[in-house]
């Protein structure tokens, strides 16, 4: 009786299809359509973050000192990659990294221009904001943690760092270090996200597509049409979400044909090929849901903010100017609640008197450069 081929014989993992790489692009694709975009704002973490220098060092010694493969990635990177992870920074982040980069290189046994490019690498995962003042109520213990504390205030995020100075300055921080919570719940979202991608494209490309998909595996497999009629139909809808992308149609050709060389007529191997398939869906699910309940559990409160802070972090997190009412628009999704009859223009009157916004042009709105 044939056997179910093994992970040694290239059996089809779901991880490899959808590697957390991927989430942006399928949270992209999924975005498009409200339903499923509903879907994402419940199932999938996202962190913004006020990133604090010691985790930045704490980044660049691992990569210098620690690591063995020039291509592997921190917890903290992966998060960054997969978009799970946004990471804010004051512009003075770079002067007090920069201040370092030659105890790095001696600490860790690198060079000052090996030191220099892990920076530049990872300097460009980051944001950059610069806040309008240093001037803040209570005791300051470092004045190095102002610029983090001030950006923390002016945007409403939380500071990720290992500093207690922010804690006993009131700056409310993720204090513990939740990098491979992030890493994980990224990994296993993209699974069950990306699943839920091929499962729309099934429902949407139509009869052809199935029946395209159903020739495919015909050509591939004799006794396709012997298998059940359901079995058949949910072969060919796996198949049909993936077979109008030619890569992922020749990777799927080389599991498919490693799947039917140990077949002998039998439909047992190819429902175990299923049931592995379905354990995997059910094992990333339920990774994602305890990796976010991890970094829920690490949040700290944070202070509702005014609509001037909702429209910074906004404005600063968008790849583009916005307009006027894409703005507001983006607030309420945030959970702002106004009470002014006419919330644009009041909104309109808020960013021109913060004088940290531009109007280009006329009703399109960015914070002003750096």
């Amino acid at each position: 009786m044939a056997t179910p081929p093994t992970e040694s014989q290239g059996s089809f993992r779901l991880e490899r299809v959808f590697p957390s790489d991927a989430l942006l692009k399928i949270r992209k694709v999924l975005s498009k359509t409200p339903e499923l975009q509903r879907l994402i704002d419940q199932q999938l973490v996202r962190l913004y973050a006020i990133v604090d220098a010691n985790v930045v060092n704490a980044e660049l010694r691992w990569r210098l000192g620690s690591r063995r493969e020039p291509q592997a990635r921190s917890g903290l990177e992966e998060a960054l990659d997969s978009g799970v992870l946004v990471l804010i920074a004051p512009v003075y982040l770079k002067a007090e990294i920069e201040e370092h980069l030659a105890d790095i290189a001696a600490e860790t046994g690198a060079t000052l221009s090996d030191v220099n490019r892990e920076w530049e690498q990872f300097q460009s995962k980051l944001r950059f904001y610069e806040p309008s003042s240093r001037v803040l109520a209570g005791e300051v213990i470092d004045p190095d943690d102002l610029p983090y504390k001030q950006a923390s205030e002016e945007l409403g995020l939380p500071v990720y760092t290992r500093d207690p100075h922010l804690v006993k300055m009131g700056a409310p921080v993720v204090w513990v270090c939740i990098d491979i919570a992030l890493r994980n719940h990224a990994r296993a979202r993209s699974v069950t996200l990306g699943v839920t991608l091929g499962s729309t494209y099934s429902l949407t490309i139509g009869v052809e597509a199935l029946r395209a998909a159903s020739r495919l595996i015909k050509s591939l497999y004799d006794g396709f049409g012997r298998l059940p009629t359901w079995l058949q139909v949910a072969i060919a809808g796996a198949l049909a979400a993936i077979v109008i992308h030619p890569k992922s149609r020749a990777k799927l050709l080389q599991v498919w044909e490693s799947i039917c060389a140990n077949v002998n007529g039998a439909t047992a191997p190819l429902l175990d090929a299923f049931i592995n398939l379905a354990d995997q869906i059910a094992t990333a699910n339920a990774t994602a849901d305890e990796a976010k309940r991890q970094i829920e559990a690490a949040l700290p409160p944070l202070k509702t903010g005014s609509a001037v802070v909702y429209a910074r972090r906004i404005c600063l997190l968008s790849e583009s100017p916005l307009p006027l009412a894409e703005i507001a628009r983006r607030m309420r999704n945030e959970g702002y609640v106004s009470r002014s009859k006419d919330f644009e223009g009041y909104l309109r009157r808020v960013l021109r008197e913060s004088g940290q916004f531009l109007e280009v042009p006329r009703g399109v709105w960015r914070l002003r450069p750096l």
